[in-house]
């Protein structure tokens, strides 16, 4: 997986290492499509042809002049990420190397993986860190399979930018569906591919691959190298037939 890893950040940068300490002082993450390429199995990832790297606002001017210092250019710069529907991004600067793009979207939460849950569906909740890989839906997503996140709808979140991000997917093979029981049958309000299920970034539920040996408490792999905790549900309506009654979707960030 490390040689996977660094494969895909050679293809942008040409200084690996020097990337990887930028990540890890800067708290950088890369999410989405990024991530599931290396998730997906190696002949049949999807052709990637952008990075998308998250940072919190305190380190976005460093973050663009290092990549600048790489040789690349700015092409545009806008206080929204048109392409999605969140709150938690608050502006994003695109450059370009050849033909090469790397997109820096900035959060002004305390973590830069928190607009990971606004995305528009589960196939792309994942994220890379300095250190580790992590899937927060991984049996939906091994099958190709991925659940509309139930705020693209709740809150008339959706428009024709989400239903063209969604359309790429299906026709890379994922199966859409906004009803979880298409899927799988679940335990409601208890099983994280339950949508109105509170999940963590370090729950059960999740899948991490660590690129480097980590201390054990318990059976947690958390160190002090990893990202703030994030707290989230998916919200939607509830499980049980006959049932009108919606529940917010909630986001919260931990120590």
């Amino acid at each position: 997986m490390d040689t996977r890893r660094r494969g895909l950040l050679k293809t942008f940068v040409e200084d690996v290492d020097g990337f990887m300490r930028l990540m890890e002082h800067m708290g950088t993450v890369i999410l989405g499509l990024s991530a599931l390429h290396l998730i997906q199995a190696k002949m049949e990832a999807l052709e990637l042809n952008d990075l998308d790297v998250y940072v919190t606002h305190e380190f976005d001017k460093e973050v663009v002049k290092h990549m600048k210092g790489k040789g690349y250019e700015m092409k545009w710069e806008s206080e929204r990420k048109t392409e999605y529907d969140g709150s938690a991004m608050k502006k994003i600067y695109k450059l370009m190397k050849n033909e090469r793009e790397v997109d820096i979207i900035v959060t002004n939460w305390a973590g830069a993986i928190v607009p990971i849950v606004q995305y528009h569906s589960t196939a792309v909740m994942n994220y890379m860190t300095a250190h580790s890989l992590v899937c927060m839906y991984p049996e939906w997503t091994k099958n190709c399979q991925s659940l509309v996140n139930p705020q693209m709808y709740l809150n008339n979140g959706t428009n024709i930018c989400t239903v063209m991000a969604l359309m790429k997917y299906v026709r890379r093979g994922f199966c859409m569906s906004a009803d979880p029981f298409k899927f799988s049958v679940h335990n409601c309000n208890m099983s994280g591919y339950c949508p109105n299920a509170v999940r963590n970034t370090i729950d059960g539920d999740t899948m991490r691959w660590n690129f480097e040996e980590v201390k054990m408490v318990g059976r947690m792999t958390v160190t002090c190298k990893d990202m703030a905790v994030v707290i989230w549900r998916l919200g939607g309506g509830e499980c049980e037939e006959d049932s009108d009654e919606k529940n917010p979707g909630y986001i919260g960030v931990g120590a």
